[in-house]
């Protein structure tokens, strides 16, 4: 491996750590805790991600008879934990920002099992054991050390952003948090963007102009259906569950949004030559897919009040601002200011016992609210 490559991967991850840890950091703990405890989005989610689109690509690389460097290379994206910018994504929209932690540790622990398993049901059930380019195995070819070195930067980063978020439980802190996390995002977008211009001139590794020409109508179609096909199912699926708005949206975007990295790497370790150059379009021609699929379909329904941002807000504050964490202070001022409203009306109406029944109530509320808080603390 060259020096620049070594530095493109060290890179990468590091910045992988730390969008990852900037999302984990933004979600408060409370939320978190209550999330982790939501078996049945969790499992759907899951269900979604490991077995409804891995067989969508399965069935996608049957039907479209793909070469093996396409159709491996799909099953294996399918296949890959949720991608680090879901969770960018759920937060840039508002979405449900702590079911999409949870999923993401839930299936990036879980996909240590369940990547390896899908590759070889699915990859050997559409190609059994037939030999790539090099004239070896494609299964005994595929280097899943490199797979596990992103799961392992995933989930410590989510274990050190929950920690974080356990520690410095303050709206500052979310706030330097979901910056930081957004700054990370685009940057880690903007180095992989440049490392795949750069790379491809040994012929080792094409760039994006070399894998996206000359390629068959048919492969843009095949590789982008999978993705299509799970956000339309893993919308309608929650829905008939009754899930929240905002849960829908997170379990429709941790089920199509993967970690084409995994994909990559896998590719330059299994493939060369033409083989690699056709295999590389895959993750480019997905991450193209999803992330103008997914940011369309969350921007539509964010229009349509699905989200936790308010549908009327300008764009551009929703994405500055997080709505994931509430601040408490300013929400017990305005229940004071509403239930002082109350009191003051009633006054003006001259109903005078209504405003003393008015106040009874407002102090009943406040000490319901002081012994939560408290209860709240004892238990954390």
């Amino acid at each position: 491996m060259s020096s620049a490559n070594i530095v493109a991967q060290v890179a990468t991850n590091a910045l992988l750590f730390l969008l990852v840890m900037g999302m984990a950091s933004t979600v408060d703990i409370r939320m978190l805790r209550q999330q982790l405890r939501n078996f049945k989005a969790i499992s759907i989610g899951l269900f979604c991600q490991f077995f409804l689109l891995p067989f969508f690509g399965y069935l996608i690389t049957i039907a479209f008879k793909l070469p093996i460097p396409i159709g491996v290379t799909l099953i294996i994206v399918v296949s890959s934990p949720g991608g680090s910018y879901s969770n960018w994504w759920c937060a840039l929209f508002n979405a449900d920002l702590g079911l999409s932690v949870s999923m993401t540790t839930a299936s990036t622990i879980l996909s240590i099992g369940f990547l390896p398993m899908n590759l070889f049901i699915y990859t050997y059930a559409a190609y059994n054991s037939q030999e790539g380019e090099s004239g070896t195995n494609v299964i005994n070819s595929i280097n899943f050390g490199v797979i596990f070195i992103s799961i392992a930067v995933v989930i410590g980063a989510i274990g050190t952003g929950v920690f974080c978020s356990y520690k410095f439980d303050t709206p500052r802190w979310h706030k330097i948090a979901y910056i930081g996390g957004n700054v990370s995002g685009i940057a880690l977008i903007l180095l992989s963007t440049a490392f795949s211009f750069v790379g491809g001139t040994d012929g080792s590794k094409p760039t994006p102009d070399e894998t996206l020409t000359s390629t068959r109508p048919n492969d843009y179609v095949a590789i982008a259906l999978p993705c299509l096909m799970g956000l339309v199912v893993a919308t309608i699926l929650p829905t008939l569950l009754r899930f929240s708005k905002p849960e829908r949206l997170t379990t429709a975007v941790e089920c199509c949004y993967q970690n084409t990295g995994i994909a990559t790497s896998a590719a330059l370790s299994l493939f060369s030559g033409t083989d690699l150059q056709l295999a590389m379009r895959v993750p480019t021609i997905y991450g193209f897919v999803e992330a103008i699929s997914i940011g369309v379909y969350l921007l539509i329904f964010w229009k349509l009040g699905w989200s936790k941002a308010p549908k009327d807000e300008k764009i551009c504050t929703i994405i500055v601002n997080t709505y994931e964490v509430q601040n408490d202070s300013e929400d017990s001022d305005e229940d004071d200011d509403e239930g002082q409203a109350e009191v003051s009306s009633n006054v003006e109406n001259g109903d005078e016992e209504l405003a003393a029944e008015s106040t009874c109530s407002k102090m009943e509320l406040s000490e319901q609210k002081r012994t939560a808080d408290a209860e709240l603390s004892d238990n954390a």
